[in-house]
């Protein structure tokens, strides 16, 4: 895309000089007012035929088809102006349809490029290729000026106006080749992820526009704007046309006027976002108005003069470039605030309302020199009255958008939330201040909250003695909450009596936060700190200790009482392991990896997250050694520590990377996409992909050998296995691709092509060989879809069953390939003996219904924490009246479920076998069993899983709480069956 902004640059500017110089020459400037009138009337109907057709034909045709019919109108208006040079030919009617169709061109060829744009990348990374996009057309809209002005004596600017529609021309296969790797995937219909929107005429939008303040002097200003633009615009070519007399020399001057204009351009793009930023949207417009009047003031005084050119340039300039380059961005920010599924609709009815007033506008104005006579010096004065008014409506629109905002913060909701932070960022204005305060006293607390909160992201000294009066007023969480939002200015002016006050107050939170505060801002003597240090340090509360720690120096002291809060474990392991984290006390390293050994999991989810944040080549080590035998939850809180640990872990990443265990590569892979570069990902990262994908057929290979032994079960866990480092492989081969390309487009690449529709497959194929990014992924994956389409429905068996020692390394499939006789050797049997002690718990497992959503992985992680018990007739397995916290689940045997009333009445709720489960109940509460289970018949062998192992099982896997209810819902059944039976 980039390519096609550089040659539509081009083309646009070539496109407007020649045609602009043709139409003024050949007919005149006394009749732009004119066909500004004659556009004015079209518009409503151009509008209304784009957005029927944009509705009934798919979005890549339409854009294809709309981009291919500008290339028409040029190349056909071409030949027909170098006709009517050759044979002498002098029509009207030929020239009026050349300004209409050649204008409708540049209008919509500027729409269609951001429109375009906008979709193929609307994400966060749309933000880092969006400037370059508007600097490839500012480069070639300054290339344009150099053509137009150095080849317009040469070539004539019907030559010209063919060149402009042949560079759209070259441009056009780059437009197709974006649309149809980008756009297309988001257009596949079976993805399952349509869209319900509601429906809404276009009148109501229209109603609601004019019964809204805001939005109708938003309008005004969208209309003003580009009349006052006009006008000046008029004033410029008719103030050129009297200096420069020739077509050859008009379009030369056109084309000089080009390349200053975005010369000026290219400097505004480089601080242009920063600027908006800094004053807000509603400011930017005003301060557009303001010079918008400034330059009409100065064409005023000098359009009767020699320097009329000089001055109408200047102004002309100025009002372009601030039309298109800052104000109709910050026409946006106007519709932010409304409800986003009418935003667009509200948008472009403001849009098409203000586009046709503001060119008849500008049009009539414009005729009151061309058809009443006037000078342009009153012209211009009229220009100016136009600007005052602009410049009123903005002031108002200014106010108006406070109004609103205040309004959308009286909502309360998260969005206000981070819209206001935003606004408050760039924006101090007295109207929010006092509503945010007023907000304070509102008797909801869930209000009061949500204002603090909102205070503490944006803390201002403003907001000080109003934060500080409701501080004394309360005593709960909400008086921390308080002090947490009052700047560190308001802090030092702090009086000594309320200060001790705080620090002393019997909530800890206070205390913690007031200390927090204190030592912020280092408002007393270094003495008195230290003095304050020592107080927090031996306070009895954990949450005051720790503030002392976060604000001590570096010390024996320091270390002891960080040493000595990681012996105690839990919530004080915790505590001291998120303090060395932050302040990256690298002398407590080795204690912090003690923690590891914790079997608390919060306590070794906290040490992970601390070593994170030391960072360095060891940290890395030791993290990535630790995913052996992992769980999800670990796994996850080891990748987010690596990735904290930033760039520098890289060189000792590298060396996991290709390592043969599936978990570390997973995780060295991830997060070398997160921390690396790009050179560094196209030269490691995606050999090693290409390898693990291409590698999965030697796993074929063992799946095909174990099912030629005839043994279902290990088959059957076999190919399960397969299918499940297929999946995360190509997972993870998925989100390296989104590194080089869109991260919308491309999942829904991936969606189709994996659809079960041949149809969409080949579609989605046909794309991906186009190429996304990076050509060695891509072929890669192209080949392995193609090849798993053709191999699909066929049986393993006719698959290659060659040797495969030595090629695979995932262990679950060398145990399976051990266990099952596929496979001899001492050296596969010693280097997996742990997987085969839990195969046969696996395969069990994986028929009971609770786990069989589970991958293979996961399901030895269960086993590992699965103790089999064998109980005998007569014996309990739960005891009614008291606690069980365990999942049991029968491998063989019969367990009796009974339970006894208040009054002695005692019944059987059911008999349990093989494969089902007992105690989900107990899991989720401390009550005693309301039920007993005892053995019947011989002996019962079952699989113990304890309480809270079982928890954090239900809470890593989602799947196993589902089975757990449902289990819970059919025991529920039965013994509302029996209670119906004993009534």
């Amino acid at each position: 895309m980039g390519t096609v902004f550089f040659l539509a640059g081009i083309s646009e500017m070539i496109n407007y000089t020649s045609f602009m110089a043709i139409f003024n020459s050949r007919i005149g400037t006394q009749y732009l007012p004119m066909m500004y009138l004659i556009e004015a009337i079209l518009l409503p109907l151009e509008g209304w035929l784009l957005s029927f057709f944009s509705q009934r034909i798919a979005k890549p045709k339409f854009m294809l088809g709309l981009y291919s019919f500008f290339i028409s109108i040029g190349l056909l208006n071409g030949i027909v102006l170098l006709v009517f040079r050759y044979a002498g030919i002098q029509w009207i009617g030929f020239y009026i349809l050349l300004f209409l169709a050649s204008n409708f061109v540049v209008r919509q060829q500027t729409l269609l490029m951001w429109s375009t744009a906008f979709d193929l990348c609307p994400t966060q990374q749309a933000k880092r290729v969006m400037p370059i996009f508007v600097l490839a057309a500012i480069v070639g809209g300054i290339i344009a000026g150099v053509i137009s002005s150095t080849l317009a004596p040469l070539l004539g600017p019907e030559l010209l106006y063919m060149l402009a529609a042949v560079l759209l021309l070259l441009g056009l296969p780059n437009f197709w080749r974006s649309i149809k790797q980008y756009l297309l995937p988001l257009t596949f219909n079976k993805s399952g992820e349509n869209e319900v929107k509601e429906t809404v005429s276009s009148l109501y939008y229209l109603k609601q526009t004019l019964r809204s303040p805001f939005l109708l002097t938003v309008i005004g200003i969208m209309t003003l704007m580009p009349a006052v633009y006009f006008l000046i615009e008029y004033q410029y070519f008719t103030s050129a046309q009297e200096v420069f007399t020739t077509e050859s020399e008009l379009t030369s001057f056109y084309g000089l006027m080009v390349i200053v204009l975005f010369c000026a351009a290219l400097l505004l793009q480089l601080f242009a976002t920063r600027l908006m930023d800094w004053l807000g949207a509603s400011n930017t417009i005003f301060a557009i108005t303001i010079i918008f009047l400034g330059c009409f003031l100065f064409v005023s005084f000098l359009v009767s003069s020699e320097m009329a050119l000089v001055a109408v340039s200047i102004g002309y300039s100025l009002i372009y470039l601030l039309l298109y380059y800052f104000a109709e961005p910050s026409y946006q920010f106007f519709f932010k605030m409304l409800p986003i599924q009418h935003r667009d609709g509200f948008r472009y009815t403001a849009q098409g309302i203000a586009a046709s007033a503001g060119i008849l506008l500008g049009s009539l104005v414009s005729m009151l020199h061309s058809e009443a006579g006037i000078s342009l010096t009153w012209q211009a004065v009229i220009g100016t009255c136009l600007a005052v008014a602009l410049v009123m409506l903005a002031w108002g629109a200014r106010h108006l958008y406070i109004k609103e905002l205040v309004r959308f913060l009286e909502v309360s909701t998260d969005a206000a939330k981070d819209f206001l932070s935003e606004f408050l960022e760039s924006m101090k204005h007295e109207r929010v201040r006092r509503t945010l305060m007023e907000q304070l006293k509102q008797s909801d607390e869930t209000v009061q909250r949500f204002t603090l909160e909102l205070l503490s992201s944006q803390p201002d000294p403003v907001f000080s003695k109003s934060l500080w009066e409701y501080v004394m007023l309360h005593k709960d969480e909400r008086r921390a909450l308080g002090i947490a939002a009052i700047h560190p200015d308001g802090w030092r002016e702090l009086a000594s009596e309320t200060m001790e006050e705080l620090l002393q107050d019997h909530d800890e939170n206070v205390r913690a936060i007031a200390y927090r505060q204190l030592f912020a801002t280092n408002s007393e003597v270094a003495s008195s700190i230290e003095n304050r240090v020592e107080a927090a340090r031996t306070d009895e509360s954990m949450l005051v200790k720790a503030e002392a720690w976060r604000s001590m120096e570096e010390s024996s002291v320091l270390l002891d009482d960080l040493r000595r809060m990681l012996g105690e474990g839990m919530e004080s392991a915790v505590l001291a392991s998120q303090i060395i984290g932050e302040r990256k006390l690298h002398s407590l390293y080795f204690d912090v990896m003690m923690c590891l050994l914790s079997q608390t999991t919060i306590v070794k989810l906290n040490a992970v997250s601390a070593m994170g944040k030391m960072g360095g080549s060891e940290v890395v080590s030791s993290l990535m050694e630790l995913l052996v035998g992992a769980d999800k939850e670990l796994r996850l809180a080891i990748e987010e520590a690596l990735i904290e640990g930033g760039a520098d872990g890289m060189p000792e990443l590298v060396r996991f990377i290709s390592s043969p265990n599936d978990e570390i590569w997973r995780t060295a892979v991830s997060v070398a996409n997160a921390i690396g570069s790009d050179q560094e990902i196209r030269e490691i990262v995606v050999p090693s992909c290409i390898q693990r994908l291409q590698a999965l057929s030697a796993s074929h290979a063992v799946t095909a050998r174990i099912e030629a032994m005839n043994k279902p079960e290990w088959t059957g866990l076999a190919k399960a296995r397969v299918e499940e480092m297929t999946g995360y492989i190509l997972d993870t081969i998925w989100t390296i691709m989104i590194r080089f390309g869109d991260e919308r487009s491309i999942p829904q690449l991936r969606r189709a092509v994996e659809d079960p529709d041949e149809e969409i497959r080949d579609h989605g194929l046909e794309i991906l060989s186009e190429g996304l990014g990076n050509s060695k992924l891509d072929s890669t994956l192209l080949a392995f879809y193609r090849e798993r389409a053709y191999t699909e429905g066929k049986s393993s068996r006719k698959q290659s069953t060659e040797s495969f020692e030595g090629e695979v390394t995932d262990p679950w499939l060398q145990a399976l390939a051990v266990k099952s006789g596929a496979a001899e050797g001492g050296v596969l049997l010693m280097n997996n003996w742990e997987y085969l002690s839990a195969l046969d718990k696996i395969v069990f497992l994986k028929q009971v219904s609770l786990f069989q959503e589970i991958s293979i992985e996961e399901l030895g992680r269960v086993a590992s924490i699965a103790h089999e018990k064998t109980y005998h007739d007569g014996e309990f397995l739960i005891k009614q009246g008291e606690a069980s916290q365990a999942i049991i689940i029968i491998i063989e045997g019969h367990v009796e479920v009974s339970g006894k009333n208040e009054d002695g009445t005692e019944g059987t709720i059911g008999v349990l076998g093989s494969k089902q489960t007992i105690g989900e109940a107990g899991l989720f509460d401390d009550l005693p069993s309301l039920v007993s289970a005892e053995v019947l018949f011989d002996q019962a062998r079952v699989l113990e899983i304890e309480g809270a192992e079982a928890a954090r099982l239900v809470r890593l896997y989602p799947d196993i709480g589902i089975g757990l209810l449902r289990s819970i819902s059919q025991r529920l059944r039965a013994l509302e069956h029996m209670l119906l039976k004993l009534g």
